[in-house]
């Protein structure tokens, strides 16, 4: 397992910023399932945005990696 998956900042991070580059972070499907990841991890909207102030070009890289997105420039 990679640290970025042990670390549930990055796991819900990854999540938001997947769905933030590919413009769909207003799909219900999103809201419903970060929702969930947020309460299960006991993380807020807030401490994520944070990680992703602090991790986002690293966390633009691993979703390029993995093949969850094309390796596009960061908004």
């Amino acid at each position: 397992m990679s640290t970025s998956d042990a670390d549930p900042l990055d796991g819900a991070a990854l999540l938001k910023l997947a769905f933030l580059l590919q413009g769909r972070q207003e799909h219900p499907n999103f809201r419903v399932v970060y929702r969930g990841v947020l309460q299960d991890l006991g993380l807020t909207d807030d401490q994520v945005e944070r990680h992703l102030e602090l991790h986002r070009e690293r966390l633009h890289a691993v979703l390029v990696a993995r093949g969850v997105i094309r390796d596009l420039p960061m908004e």
